[in-house]
């Protein structure tokens, strides 16, 4: 993975899509904890950064689309997270390097520094 595709998923995706969460204080508070948690648990669900070595070829294929698709139309990152993490917020060149590297035939992915 280059290692700009690794930086944007490392402040963009990480903490909802990899084992590499950084729970913020608010996180602690409910009921705002709740909507934390079931997002993160309903993110890494969908798409783990820290399990995609074990993906098969198939859901890869899939995912890979998804997330261009999701980046592109600006649905991830989603809208109340980049309120609270104005760096996850996506730069069209990141959209653009994001999709180059889903369109490759790459399998591997760092879920970021850290």
């Amino acid at each position: 993975v280059p290692t700009t595709v690794a930086g944007i998923v490392g402040r963009a995706c990480n903490d909802c899509h990899s084992n590499r969460t950084v729970w913020p204080w608010y996180s602690e508070i409910a009921p705002v904890s709740w909507f934390v948690v079931h997002h993160v648990n309903e993110g890494r669900r969908e798409l783990n950064f820290s399990e995609w070595s074990v993906y098969d070829a198939k859901r890869v294929g899939k995912l890979r689309k998804e997330i261009c698709d999701e980046v592109s139309e600006g649905e991830m990152p989603g809208f109340v997270y980049t309120l609270m993490h104005r760096e996850a917020k996506l730069t069209n060149a990141d959209i653009e390097e994001v999709c180059r590297w889903t369109q490759s035939r790459s399998r591997v992915v760092t879920a970021g520094p850290g």
